[in-house]
């Protein structure tokens, strides 16, 4: 990544997570690169803070960076030279509406806890939808199936564990291995990240990938988040049925939404609810949990639990 002790890395992101851990603790101890950290994760206080401390490395979230795009009378930043997303998929929407807003590329991180680092985005390529960049150095990624248009990786580092207590699983992590629960399709310049082997919907026989979904109604004007799920399918249906749960402005409607998604989704992709809030709960490391959203919009009459500004 370029980081050496010149830099100054602002700590917003926890440090006892394996993302905080190596972008934040390691460099601190091994290469002597200092830190500053944050004592208010609000996003206004973190650009001011950014700007306050000359900080010039910033390791955050997607949730950060959807949410500086939305703060209003923004701090320059002009020292500010890195600014690294991990820890879940970075939409190419937010982070185009983040470079026209601050004038900065956004470079993807992938890793895990298992075996740290996996892939880095040198290159900032925001423009590709779940892009994360070539492998480390000293890692190599392989498709489990390079057949399919998407798969498993199969990660051979010196930092992966050597496996799980007091379970092991050694097809999953062992002997300098280990194979991640996420779906990844090789692109021109590299890898992306297209889903989650769990995250996968079944409709009626079909599997649909909710990352997909998402991708579109994230085209829709006015929508800023978009999360989509399975629940129990209704009398006919066999399995799941598609639903989502979104951030938009207040002019659209589930309607709007619905028609947008029938124009260019498979009859299997289209939501059969969408459900317009003014948040969607994430747990502390800025992930969003899609089966406690199943657990929520659980029954097929379901209103939204996470009710809007003024409803």
């Amino acid at each position: 990544m370029g980081i050496s002790d010149a830099d100054l890395n602002f700590g917003v992101i926890p440090i006892s997570h394996s993302y905080g851990f190596s972008n934040l603790l390691l460099p601190l101890i091994a290469r002597g690169v200092p830190m500053v950290v944050s004592c208010d994760r609000t996003p206004r206080a973190i650009l001011a803070d950014l700007a306050r401390t000359n900080a010039t490395v910033f390791p955050g979230m997607p949730l950060f960076y959807q949410a500086f795009c939305e703060v209003n009378d923004t701090p320059a930043l002009p020292n500010l030279r890195l600014c690294i997303s991990a820890g879940a998929p970075l939409s190419a929407v937010v982070a185009k509406k983040f470079f026209e807003k601050f004038k900065k590329r956004i470079h993807s991180f992938y890793g895990a806890s298992e075996c740290g680092g996996i892939c880095y985005d040198r290159e900032g390529r925001s423009d590709i939808e779940g892009f994360v960049g070539q492998p480390m150095r000293g890692v190599q990624v392989e498709l489990v199936d390079a057949t399919a248009a998407s798969s498993r990786i199969r990660v051979r580092s010196a930092a992966a564990g050597d496996g799980y207590f007091p379970e092991p699983d050694e097809e999953k992590l062992g002997n300098g291995i280990f194979v991640p629960d996420d779906l990844l399709a090789r692109d021109d310049s590299g890898l992306k990240i297209v889903g989650r082997i769990s995250d996968v919907i079944n409709v009626a026989g079909k599997k649909v990938n909710p990352a997909e979904v998402e991708a579109h109604l994230l085209r829709f004007s006015g929508v800023r988040q978009a999360v989509v799920f399975g629940r129990p399918a209704g009398a006919g249906l066999r399995n799941e049925e598609v639903a989502a749960c979104v951030v938009a402005a207040p002019a659209v409607s589930e309607n709007d939404l619905l028609r947008f998604c029938r124009s260019a989704l498979s009859a299997s992709q289209v939501p059969k609810r969408i459900f317009i809030t003014d948040a969607i709960p994430v747990n502390e490391r800025g992930k969003i949990s899609r089966r406690d959203l199943a657990r929520r919009f659980s029954t097929p009459d379901a209103s939204s639990p996470l009710p809007r500004l003024g409803s």
